[in-house]
C-alpha cells in the first residue's frame, strides 16, 4: 500500500527531488487529497487546509482540529455559491486560453 501513496504523490509532484534530512527542515509540507468525483483537493500546510480548484483557491483557511474532514465537507455540499465560483473559474481559465491563442496567432502572422 505504501507503494502506492509513494506513486501517487510522485505523479502529483513530478518535478519534485528528493530531499534528505538536513533539507528538509527548510522545505515546506504540502498535503492533497483528491475529493472523490469532483475537481476539488483539499489542501493542508503549515497546520491549516482550504479546499482549491485547480490554482483556484475555493474555501477560507481552515485552522480546527479535524480541518480536512470539514473542509472535504464543504467542498462536497453544493451549493449556489459553488456553482457560482466553478462558472467563474470556469470562465476565467476560457478567457486566459482565448488570450494565449490570439497571442500564438499574432507571433504566427508576424513570422510570416
Amino acid at each position: 500500500m505504501k507503494l502506492m501513496e509513494d506513486t501517487k504523490v510522485k505523479q502529483l509532484q513530478p518535478n519534485a527531488k528528493k530531499v534528505n534530512k538536513e533539507e528538509s527542515g527548510n522545505e515546506e509540507l504540502i498535503k492533497r487529497k483528491q475529493i472523490t468525483d469532483s475537481p476539488f483537493e483539499v489542501i493542508t500546510r503549515d497546520g491549516y487546509s482550504f479546499g482549491v480548484m485547480g490554482n483556484y483557491r475555493l474555501t477560507e483557511q481552515n485552522y480546527s482540529k479535524n480541518q480536512v474532514k470539514e473542509v472535504s465537507k464543504e467542498l462536497e455540499k453544493i451549493t449556489w455559491n459553488r456553482i457560482v465560483q466553478v462558472i467563474m473559474i470556469l470562465d476565467e481559465i476560457r478567457d486566459k486560453l482565448k488570450k494565449k491563442e490570439i497571442l500564438e496567432t499574432l507571433d504566427k502572422t508576424e513570422k510570416v
